[in-house]
């Protein structure tokens, strides 16, 4: 399992005509990949969906734009979760997920953001 360090939202975006927060999801194991996770809204009402996760090795400080013309950010969604003999993969990725929502103030930092509405995008 992924252990979480710290975990920022980046950004306000659409995800399939969606609003979708992005949120840079930092390793708590020194080696280990940053990962962007893709949470939007869902019922009910104080849920989220997470849509995608795509596995960061851009350094942020050198590579802070999103550039397609190398494997910087590869979408990792698919592969992020499998079944094991203790836990599906659907499990594993609802214990990512809330996991990720209690994260710091993570979970109200969304409730407030994805509150304000299509200006911020």
């Amino acid at each position: 399992m992924y252990a979480i360090r710290d975990a920022k939202i980046r950004r306000i975006t659409e995800v399939n005509g969606a609003p979708c927060a992005e949120v840079e999801v930092y390793p708590e194991a020194e080696g280990e990949s940053a990962l962007l996770a893709y949470l939007t809204p869902s019922s009910p009402l104080g849920g989220y969906e997470l849509v995608r996760i795509v596995r960061s090795n851009a350094s942020m400080e050198l590579d802070w734009f999103d550039n397609s013309m190398h494997d910087a950010f590869v979408d990792a969604t698919d592969e992020a979760f499998e079944n094991s003999v203790h836990s599906t993969a659907e499990e594993d990725r609802d214990t990512f997920k809330q996991q990720l929502l209690s994260t710091g103030q993570l979970y109200e930092q969304l409730n407030q953001r994805l509150s304000e509405g299509p200006q911020y995008f």
